[in-house]
């Protein structure tokens, strides 16, 4: 019985090996997109946190240069956040990107793993196929130098 060879097997270990690369990718994206999810929340803390200041600060009594301070610090904070939050929307379109780079990899390697198998189906046949009719010949010849050895005995 001669082994299974697919003649595209090179190619399918390469579209393995993006596979994995566009795996690693997206592992890499949504860790980087966690983490700037991660500091918006801290940015969002910090801004309830002076919220609470700025609130204290203008009740008893009134001190307008610690105020004017909070505010302004609040008004910064209010930036850095609408900047974070410019930057999770991209990190976030930076994962669905390489969401889609790796389904397109997984079915390139999918059509070229279902054509494999269909060509193992069909060497699997080949051979059945090329055993029986060794089978066959094997049993053919035998019978015949049976006969020819009852004939022979027969003389």
């Amino acid at each position: 019985m001669a082994g299974f060879r697919f003649r595209l097997q090179k190619l399918l270990n390469l579209k393995q090996q993006l596979e994995d690369k566009a795996k690693n990718e997206l592992g890499l994206a949504m860790k980087a997109h966690e983490l700037e999810k991660r500091k918006l929340a801290l940015l969002d803390a910090g801004i309830v946190r002076i919220s609470d200041d700025f609130r204290q600060a203008c009740s008893g009594t009134i001190r307008p240069e610690r105020i004017q301070a909070i505010r302004t610090w609040l008004e910064v904070q209010k930036t850095a956040r609408g900047q974070q939050l410019d930057a999770v929307k991209k990190s976030g379109e930076n994962v669905d990107k390489v969401r889609v780079k790796l389904v397109a990899a997984m079915q390139e390697k999918k059509i070229l793993a279902n054509l494999r198998d269909k060509e193992f189906e069909k060497f699997l046949k080949q051979e059945a196929h090329n055993e029986q009719k060794l089978t066959d010949e094997l049993v053919s010849y035998r019978e015949s130098v049976k006969i020819t050895a009852e004939g022979m005995e027969g003389q």
